[in-house]
């Protein structure tokens, strides 16, 4: 086990206004799907004027705010980014020792949620901190196994999404069966 910040760099997103001639994605937790994917809705909203805060492939962003505390990963795309202070950006300093979808998968455990909204503070909104993300325990297995365990969650995604799917059919099945038959 180490501690999250031994392996990464911790930050918050940063405010900043909408400007009449952007150039950049400001993403916030309204642009990423229930899966964490980036939705093609998003659009440049801002101006990047510091270059320290731009977003690169393979960062994380962990909703540091509210009751939904998902962790997604900043895909590769070739339109510039920065974070809304809702996240935490957190970029691993080697990405060829840990894989960041081993981390969002680690993050995103209900064990680990649970224990991420017991240290939330806050009196109407929950927030999780910097300092208290940077504490969290991370068992971190080689780099196989990580890659194990990240195709085995993608595996499993894809199971619940087929389940639903049998299930949504065989609904629409039986409606047209009791209808025909009124």
């Amino acid at each position: 086990m180490t501690k999250l910040n031994n392996i990464a760099t911790i930050q918050t997103g940063v405010f900043a206004k909408t400007t009449p001639n952007p150039d950049a994605l400001y993403l916030q937790q309204s642009d990423f799907d229930s899966r964490g994917e980036l939705r093609d809705t998003a659009q440049p909203t801002i101006a990047t004027d510091n270059l320290k805060h731009l977003l690169a492939a393979g960062d994380l962003l962990l909703a540091s705010k509210g009751n939904n505390n998902i962790c997604v990963i900043v895909p590769e795309i070739e339109q510039k980014s920065v974070a809304s202070p809702s996240f935490l950006v957190i970029r691993l300093r080697d990405k060829s020792a840990i894989l960041p979808e081993y981390i969002a998968w680690y993050l995103n455990l209900p064990t680990i949620q649970t224990t991420l909204a017991l240290q939330a503070r806050g009196t109407s909104i929950m927030s999780i901190s910097k300092a208290t993300l940077g504490e969290l325990d991370i068992h971190i297995p080689s780099i196989d196994r990580q890659r194990q365990y990240v195709e085995l969650a993608k595996l499993q995604r894809r199971e619940q999404e087929l389940y639903k799917a049998i299930a949504e059919r065989r609904k629409q099945v039986l409606d047209y069966k009791m209808i025909k038959n009124t």
